[in-house]
């Protein structure tokens, strides 16, 4: 049910043989000589597909950014706008081709400028910006893209009717060769940490691609600033930003094929790290999370709310992207076992006998049994088997103690009681948010592991304040 990592394993692969191929060439300068190839009309070609690709990516941007209101997707659009205009100005006044060869630092100059506006918009998409700078964005993302598009068409403008408005020495001189090529090292490094930090926590394969796409920035500038004109390192870095913008493309159109490309670039703008892992979700496990809350009137919102505080408190104790996404998806679906229990006994108001409490006690087992064989990883089925496991052994259904128990496990136990005791059920109504979160300060180091308790107390306010279900009404049903 999780998606599977190799899906940008080729890119990866392809990211490395870069590497290499980059590294081997600067070393062996005869290598880089044999593979010279002077041809401007076989450069526009490749320059023109870079840019083609990033267009795309740029107008399905652009397109989302002009209807929703979010400075993120403004930013990306804006970002591959710029890619693909600087570049296919680029491309055109490549020396011989539409302008004379006196001209030629516009080449450089327009390359430059294309990979260090991309590497700034995609950063200022993957940062979180203050509230109130995010609404004035979004207030002027209108005019912001009209105006991008004009300023690319004028520069366009000016590099093929008018060049000599851009100083040779200005372009040509080394402070600004370095400066690019620092600048879009950080500015890159940045984006790509921070996409490839939300395809983790997701994995949605538009996440991965923009941060393989960011990475190939990067090591195409480098390509550019130790390259000479038409060697082989020349044009290794039209083929690294052919190759990012590809992984970029084929991240779109996965998501186009599940009808879902708008969607896709509007999950790219989310930062929050609750709302990152429930964008991740496959279409399985949420199907499964609706099957269990029809199933079952209680767990209405339950798994949301569990996987919410799970979220919190397992970013508090620092546990990685991969074990978070983990532990969404098992808090998720914490009580899918229940769909086996006879209505009778899962919906009877009031306290069940030893029996039926017997009976729902095998939801915990049944679930990993159920969902043992389609998981990738085991963290959610341990989460599923062990969230009512206790810090002293007394729990179910193996009887784990301590640190036995996984960690992950340990986290969902808080928070499945913690939001149990702020719900409504048939024979009691909620608690109050101070007595519930008293109650696993009391049983810290019996019920809860300590360091997990100690981590919610730190992070039950922020919880409380965006998922606590105190308007909540349940409606059980009652059994036949």
């Amino acid at each position: 049910m999780r998606r599977a990592l190799p899906q940008v394993t080729a890119w990866i692969l392809g990211l490395t043989i870069s590497t290499a191929i980059f590294a081997a060439l600067r070393w062996n300068a005869p290598w880089d000589t044999a593979l010279a190839w002077q041809s401007p009309v076989g450069h526009v070609w490749i320059v023109s597909s870079v840019a083609f690709l990033a267009l795309v990516v740029g107008v399905v941007a652009a397109a989302t950014a002009w209807q929703r209101a979010n400075a993120r997707t403004l930013w990306i659009a804006l970002g591959f706008l710029s890619m693909a205009g600087f570049f296919f100005v680029h491309g055109l006044v490549t020396p011989g081709f539409l302008v004379g060869k006196s001209h030629y630092y516009l080449t450089g100059f327009s390359g430059r400028l294309a990979v260090l506006a991309a590497a700034l918009c995609l950063t200022a998409s993957a940062v979180e910006w203050p509230e109130r700078v995010s609404a004035r964005m979004v207030a002027w993302r209108r005019p912001a893209l009209l105006l991008a598009g004009a300023a690319i068409v004028a520069y366009g403008v000016v590099g093929l009717r008018a060049p000599y408005l851009l100083p040779s020495m200005f372009v040509t001189a080394p402070v600004f060769r370095y400066a690019t090529l620092g600048a879009v090292t950080v500015l890159a490094g940045f984006a790509c940490a921070r996409y490839a930090i939300g395809y983790a926590r997701t994995g949605l394969p538009l996440f991965g691609a923009i941060a393989i796409g960011a990475m190939m920035l990067a090591q195409s500038t480098y390509s550019m600033h130790y390259g000479k004109a038409w060697g082989g390192t020349f044009w290794l870095y039209h083929f690294q930003l052919l190759f990012g913008y590809s992984a970029i493309g084929w991240g779109l159109f996965w998501e186009f094929s599940r009808g879902r490309t708008l969607q896709a670039i509007e999950d790219l703008s989310v930062t929050d790290v609750v709302e990152q892992l429930r964008r991740g979700h496959t279409e399985s496990i949420v199907s499964l999370a609706a099957a269990l809350e029809a199933r079952d009137g209680y767990t209405l919102g339950h798994g949301e709310r569990v996987a919410a505080l799970a979220i919190l408190i397992g970013q508090e104790m620092r546990l990685s992207s991969t074990r978070l996404r983990g532990l969404a998806a098992g808090a998720l679906l914490h009580d899918v076992g229940k769909i086996g229990i006879p209505d009778a006994v899962l919906h009877k108001p009031g306290r069940l006998s030893t029996e039926e409490f017997a009976v729902i006690q095998e939801h915990p087992a049944r679930g990993d049994v159920m969902l043992g064989a389609s998981f990738s990883g085991r963290v959610e089925c341990a989460v599923i088997r062990h969230h009512h496991e206790r810090w002293d052994g007394a729990g179910y259904p193996d009887g784990l103690a301590g640190t036995d128990i996984p960690l992950e496990a340990r986290i969902a136990a808080v928070a499945d009681v913690y939001d149990a005791l702020r719900s409504n059920r048939a024979y009691r109504t909620a608690w109050s948010a101070t007595d519930a979160a008293a109650l696993i300060e009391q049983d810290a180091g019996s019920h809860f592991d300590p360091r997990c308790a100690q981590a919610f107390t730190r992070v039950v306010a922020a919880w409380e304040a965006r998922y606590a279900a105190d308007s909540l009404v349940y409606h059980e049903r009652r059994a036949a």
